[in-house]
């Protein structure tokens, strides 16, 4: 189903708006932004595609897809062609049919024997992932984002300034 939104938004990329929001199905949004495709659900490409994939959830490339682009998630199954960089927060698994030009940065990796990699490959403990958040929840439409909780304001004790002296109200009490 996934394959299908991603389908859809390679036949409605090039007409006019370079942005524009793409309703896959009811629980997928992958909105465009210029060449940048982010989605706060897991994204399946089973085609050709050039730009650059944030997915707060999973990435997966079958065998016969392949991007021109950078792939951030928090997991990535690599099958097919990548020629950018992978980031993946959690996990990554790079499978016998993966092809991959560029660098890997991940907590875990998974290689499987008979894949290609040129670039390095990083095994960090801990991925700030605050980024990728930031980066799908600013783009993603009002009704999919959850309302800021308000701070609350904090009352300090009155401040005087050069000009006017700050008046006590007459059960305030100095400290």
């Amino acid at each position: 189903m996934i394959g299908k939104a991603i389908n859809f938004i390679k036949k409605n990329r090039d007409k006019g708006d370079r942005r524009k929001e793409v309703v896959a199905d009811f629980h997928t949004t992958i909105i465009r932004v210029d060449d940048n495709f982010i989605s706060s659900s897991s994204v399946m490409l089973d085609d050709r595609l050039i730009g650059n994939i944030f997915s707060l959830k999973e990435v997966t490339l079958v065998a016969k897809a392949e991007i021109l682009g950078n792939i951030t998630s928090r997991t990535s199954n690599i099958n097919g062609k990548v020629t950018g960089d992978i980031i993946s927060t959690e996990a990554a698994q790079i499978k016998s049919s993966a092809e991959i030009s560029g660098n890997i940065r991940t907590k875990s990796i998974s290689i499987e024997p008979g894949c290609i990699i040129n670039g390095m490959i990083r095994i960090e403990g801990n991925i700030d992932e605050h980024d990728l958040i930031e980066k799908v929840e600013n783009r993603l439409p009002a009704k999919f984002q959850k309302a800021p909780i308000p701070e609350p304001l904090l009352i300090s004790k009155p401040v005087e300034t050069e000009n006017e002296p700050v008046i006590k109200p007459a059960n305030q009490t100095d400290r």
